[in-house]
C-alpha cells in the first residue's frame, strides 16, 4: 500500500503535504544504514521517491537488493540503475553485498533501468528542472561522473545531503575516502551541500530494545528490515557494535525535520592527493562551502526514526 498524500486538519479537512522530490543514491547492501535509510524514505510522507541508482563495487546486485526493497513495500513504480562499480579514484577493494543472500529468486520484479545510474540521475534532475534533492548514502562516483558527462547539471539539482566527510577533526571517513577524487567534484560543482559527517552520526546508534520493537511488528516491511538486520550481524566485523548506527538514515531526517540538526556553514575541502588522500579537512583551509552539521538532538532523533518504521501501518491507506 502506498503512503496518503495527505494529512488531516481541523476538523477532519484534509491539507496536501508538502513534497521533496528525490533521488537516492546508494550502496545498499553491507552495512546495515542503506536499507534502513531506503525504509523511512517509503515512511516519509514528505517524500517523492523519484529514482534509486547504486554505486560501488557489484552495483548490479545493489541494484537487486534495492528492487527487493521497493517489493517489499509495494513501491515497484521507482525506476533503479545500476551504476558506476570502479571510483574515479580507486583507494581500496569496494565492500561486498552480503544483505542481497535475503533477494527472493521467485519474486517477480520489474526490470532494472536500462539506463546507467549517472544517466538516470541525469535524466532525473532535468526532468524535475531544479527541483530535485540528491541523497547521497555512499562514495559519490555517480554524481560526480553524472556532472562530467552534463556540464550544466548542477543547476537543475536543488541540494544534496550526503554522509561523509566530518564537521570536526580531519579524518579519512570511508564514502570520502574511497572515492576522493569524486569527493572534489561534487564539493565544487556550486549545488548547495548538506554535510552529515561520521562526528555527527556516530552519535546515533539503534538500542536493544529498538530491534525488538522491529521484530516484535509483524508487517511485512518490519519482518525484512529484520531479516536484514539478522544478515548484516552475521556478517559484520567482529570489533564492530551488535547495534547498528543509522548513519544513511540521518539524511531522511535531514530532509524532513532539519530542527533536529545544529547547522554552520564551513568550508570542506577533501585531498585526492599526498599523504592526506581521502581526508577531510573542514573550516581551517581554503575550499568548498557546505551547510554542515555541528550538532543533533540524538535521542529526538533516534525516536522520529523508530517512530517512522514501525508505525508503516498507521500511515498507510487502504
Amino acid at each position: 500500500m502506498r503512503q496518503s498524500p495527505y494529512q488531516h486538519g481541523p476538523e477532519g479537512s484534509q491539507s496536501i503535504l508538502p513534497k521533496h522530490s528525490v533521488l537516492v543514491d546508494t550502496d545498499i547492501g553491507d552495512d546495515i544504514d542503506d536499507a534502513l535509510a531506503l525504509a523511512l524514505i517509503l515512511r516519509s510522507p514528505e517524500i517523492d521517491l523519484r529514482g534509486i541508482t547504486t554505486v560501488f563495487g557489484d552495483t548490479q546486485r545493489r541494484a537487486r537488493l534495492a528492487q527487493h526493497l521497493l517489493h517489499s513495500y509495494d513501491r515497484e513504480d521507482v525506476p533503479i540503475a545500476a551504476g558506476v562499480r570502479t571510483p574515479l579514484q580507486p583507494r581500496h577493494r569496494p565492500s561486498g553485498v552480503p544483505q542481497a543472500a535475503v533477494i527472493d529468486s521467485r519474486a517477480v520484479t520489474p526490470a532494472i533501468s536500462t539506463l546507467s545510474g549517472p544517466e538516470l540521475i541525469v535524466e532525473t534532475a532535468l526532468a524535475q528542472r531544479g527541483d530535485l534533492t540528491i541523497l547521497c548514502l555512499g562514495p559519490l562516483t555517480n554524481v560526480a561522473t553524472a556532472l562530467m558527462i552534463q556540464p550544466d547539471l548542477f543547476m537543475a539539482i536543488s541540494e544534496i545531503i550526503m554522509v561523509g566527510g566530518t564537521s570536526g577533526l580531519p579524518y579519512p571517513e570511508w564514502n570520502v575516502r574511497s572515492d576522493a577524487k569524486a569527493a572534489q567534484i561534487v564539493l565544487g560543482a556550486g549545488i548547495p551541500v548538506k554535510l552529515l559527517g561520521w562526528n555527527i552520526t556516530t552519535r546515533c546508534q539503534l538500542r536493544g530494545c529498538d530491534l525488538q520493537r522491529l521484530r516484535s511488528e509483524y508487517s511485512p516491511e518490519t519482518q525484512f528490515l529484520s531479516q536484514l538486520l539478522g544478515v548484516w550481524k552475521r556478517h559484520h566485523h567482529r570489533w564492530q557494535s551488535d547495534l547498528p548506527y543509522i548513519h544513511d538514515t540521518l539524511t531522511v531526517v535531514a530532509l524532513c525535520a532539519p530542527e533536529l540538526f545544529e547547522f554552520e556553514e564551513i568550508t570542506a575541502r577533501v585531498f585526492a592527493h599526498g599523504p592526506l588522500t581521502g581526508f577531510m579537512v573542514p573550516r581551517i583551509m581554503n575550499g568548498p562551502l557546505v551547510q554542515a552539521a555541528i550538532g543533533i538532538k540524538a535521542e529526538t532523533t533516534r525516536d522520529w526514526v523508530m517512530t517512522r518504521l514501525i508505525t508503516s501501518s498507521r500511515m498507510q491507506t487502504s
